[in-house]
């Protein structure tokens, strides 16, 4: 067995997040690539019908997948395409890309919430626009408030509370719909929901997000607070990461109206700097040793 893994970071913006993770690998005896998916291709005339930068005639151990990148529908295709291709080359990826596939469609992330049994607030994906308005209609009549997300995306960008009983009609032509929890923590008047960092089936960090407006996520001006994780809660997180086989993943959970804990999102590319900043544990450090461990 090869002392030293050649291993790849793929991530559309290498940021500090890439720079960490690449800093551990290499204490951990790795050559490092960082590469975007998009750099990649399917090539029939190479050895092993993949195009890869820097390696003409043989492939990396394993990837580490940070981030698909943004893209038109085919482009998101073809970037997928690479890595079940790596996959069927033996190519260790981190994480899969079936969970990958599984927690990057929220729908149908919240199908496999609900069907494991797992709470998570009741939610709507009709492609027809007179039905999501119908929809919403009566949920608003009901005194519920209802938001809106794309089908792909994440930190928070495009979310959309909606207070209206009307909704227009979008690019994709398919809307995620969820009842909101519209819960505001009265002694402080902010909103907040929870991220747990789970990596082998083990927390690792965890945080409260609070934010003075209804979306809490970092990205849209959430700041992140520590948080001492209950056993019932770790519970919820690691079941949830275990329905979609991830190695690693951010859970974001939500308290309703009962104090009860619902899973609203499963990141498999979750970023962990705020995380960083709530827990003594070199989040990077864990992750680069547990990716190392399943190419062994």
């Amino acid at each position: 067995m090869k002392k030293n893994k050649n291993v790849i970071i793929f991530s559309d913006t290498h940021d500090w997040h890439s720079n960490q993770l690449k800093k551990e690998l290499k204490k951990l005896n790795c050559k490092v690539s960082c590469l975007s998916l998009d750099d990649c291709f399917i090539n029939t005339k190479k050895k092993y019908n993949i195009y890869i930068p820097g390696y003409v005639n043989k492939l990396p151990d394993g990837c580490f997948i940070r981030t698909i990148g943004k893209g038109t529908f085919q482009q998101v295709t073809k970037r997928l395409t690479i890595l079940h291709a790596l996959k069927k080359l033996k190519v260790v990826l981190f994480n899969d890309i079936k969970c990958i596939e599984k927690s990057t469609d929220k729908s149908m992330t919240t199908f496999l919430l609900s069907h494991n049994k797992i709470n998570t607030p009741n939610t709507w994906v009709p492609e027809k626009l007179n039905k999501a308005n119908k929809i919403i209609k009566s949920l608003i009549k009901k005194k519920n408030q209802v938001i809106w997300k794309p089908l792909f995306g994440s930190q928070g960008k495009d979310l959309k509370i909606i207070k209206n009983k009307k909704i227009n009609k979008n690019n994709e032509e398919v809307y995620y719909l969820q009842k909101f929890e519209n819960i505001k923590v009265k002694f402080e008047k902010k909103w907040q929901d929870y991220r747990i960092l789970v990596c082998n089936n083990k927390i690792i960090a965890s945080m409260i997000r609070k934010n003075k407006k209804q979306i809490t996520n970092i990205g849209q001006g959430g700041k992140p607070f520590r948080f001492n994780t209950p056993r019932y809660i770790k519970k919820i997180a690691i079941n949830s990461t275990k329905i979609v086989n991830a190695d690693y993943a951010g859970i974001d959970l939500i308290k309703d109206k009962n104090n009860n804990f619902q899973v609203i999102e499963i990141n498999s590319v979750p970023a962990w700097k705020s995380l960083q900043k709530v827990t003594k544990k070199n989040i990077a450090l864990v992750l680069a040793k547990s990716f190392i461990k399943k190419i062994k």
